[in-house]
């Protein structure tokens, strides 16, 4: 009996996702919950999983292919039996006119091992992640040539990495020439032509390139404003000096200036709740929100993305320096869910560690701020006493929504937070 798998709705209001590779092939046989695509929607890639068990007969889209939720993905032979009982109205006949798999295409025969042991597939896709894409792009290397140690043979950030090392180790190694030390070898000849790597002309956007700009594009008509200050934190950076070793000796965690930014904010968004709000145009209404989710910017190879810290007014300094590690090293492996990207309710920018002073955050889907956090520099001040003296100054922007929060409101706003991170004592009996 045949049976057709239909692209799920795998996220809050997902309408289309690209599949960005498939996991089995025609021919297979899979049980039920087994996964059989990954799917990209906006910054995630996820597995789903077949609902259904017997032989696959029909991919009705390439990878790479933007199918829309309600759309036939897989035809499956549940008994073998090769009756079909299904209405041709169930089959989007636009998606399989234009995106139809050449069976033939998918057959097991057409996978290519190459001689270093890489696999690729027929229409000569890689099997790898974006970041994984990225970090090869970055580094110049072919990915065909890869050896895929991942599972359905994709290639890894391991595997990207070790081919590097291995490369460089060959690259190394002293060689016999032929040639005269006056002329130059054909290996010369041969890195000269494959160094430079242009930009020049057109390029597809990436699928998390794709989902930044559709992101942008919606907040164009959002009017902002951005508070450009800085704060004296040498107290701060006294206090982190102070427990830096034991949150490493004694909890195995690395604390960092945006655990504490992350606090203070927390505690600016409970006092001033405008900054922890959406603004609803359609009803004309301000929407509060109770928890304070915050939501992080990290980056990656495949570009950016924003976990968020839940319930961030809640927890302790130590909980949220742990909480930011565990989701930038889930974003930079590509294992990031969609649950860890979800209900953001405010969120922090960071270019301190890339030395970046003041910028414009822009801000994030249906909230209302967003606070950049610049460097931390050594600069000249006027201390309390009048006397001149070495502060070290940190950089802050906060971006709001002018339909929402006014100008003296966010001021008041960024001077609490200026309070708190000028003095974490004050700031830990406040919070």
């Amino acid at each position: 009996m045949t049976e057709i798998f239909k692209m799920p709705d795998i996220g809050e209001g997902m309408a289309e996702g690209d599949i960005t590779s498939w996991l089995v092939k025609v021919g297979d046989t899979i049980t039920a919950d087994d996964p059989v695509a990954e799917v990209q929607n906006d910054k995630l890639i996820q597995e789903i999983l077949s609902p259904y068990t017997g032989q696959v007969t029909k991919l009705f889209v390439d990878a790479g292919t933007t199918v829309e939720v309600g759309d036939p993905l897989i035809e499956f032979d549940g008994d073998s039996s090769g009756e079909n009982n299904l209405d041709n109205s169930q089959v989007s006949q636009s998606s399989i006119s234009s995106n139809v798999v050449e069976t033939e295409n998918s057959t097991p025969q057409n996978t290519i091992i190459n001689e270093n042991n890489a696999v690729q597939v027929a229409n000569g896709r890689v099997l790898a992640m974006p970041s994984v894409r990225h970090l090869a792009y970055e580094k110049n290397i072919d990915l065909t040539k890869v050896p895929a140690t991942g599972r359905h043979g994709h290639v890894t950030l391991a595997d990207v990495e070790n081919f590097q090392e291995l490369d460089s180790s060959a690259s190394t190694q002293p060689k016999m020439s032929t040639t005269s030390q006056h002329e130059p070898s054909v290996a010369a000849y041969e890195k000269n032509e494959s160094a430079p790597v242009l930009r020049e002309g057109r390029q597809p956007m990436t699928p998390v390139r794709k989902a930044i700009a559709k992101a942008m594009d919606t907040q164009v008509a959002i009017p902002t404003v951005t508070n450009f200050d800085s704060v004296d934190v040498r107290k701060l950076v006294d206090h982190r000096n102070a427990f830096k070793e034991i949150a490493r000796d004694d909890k195995g965690l690395r604390l960092t200036y945006l655990a504490y930014a992350v606090k203070a904010l927390a505690a600016v968004a409970k006092k001033f709740p405008e900054l922890n709000a959406s603004v609803d145009m359609k009803a004309q209404e301000i929407v509060y929100h109770d928890d304070v989710n915050m939501g992080i910017a990290v980056d990656s190879p495949a570009g950016l993305f924003v976990p968020v810290i839940k319930n961030a007014d809640r927890k302790s300094i130590f909980t949220i320096a742990q909480e930011i590690t565990d989701l930038a090293e889930s974003v930079r492996d590509g294992s990031i869910t969609s649950n860890q990207m979800q209900g953001g309710t405010i969120t922090i920018s960071n270019l301190g560690s890339a030395r970046g002073t003041w910028f414009t955050p822009i801000i994030n889907g249906k909230e209302v701020a967003i606070l950049g956090l610049g460097s931390i520099l050594k600069e000249p001040i006027v201390n309390d006493d009048g006397e001149l003296a070495v502060g070290r100054n940190m950089k802050l922007s906060l971006t709001y929504d002018h339909r929402l929060i006014d100008g003296m409101l966010g001021q008041s706003a960024l001077n609490y937070l200026k309070q708190l991170l000028s003095d974490p004592a004050y700031m830990l009996m406040e919070v």
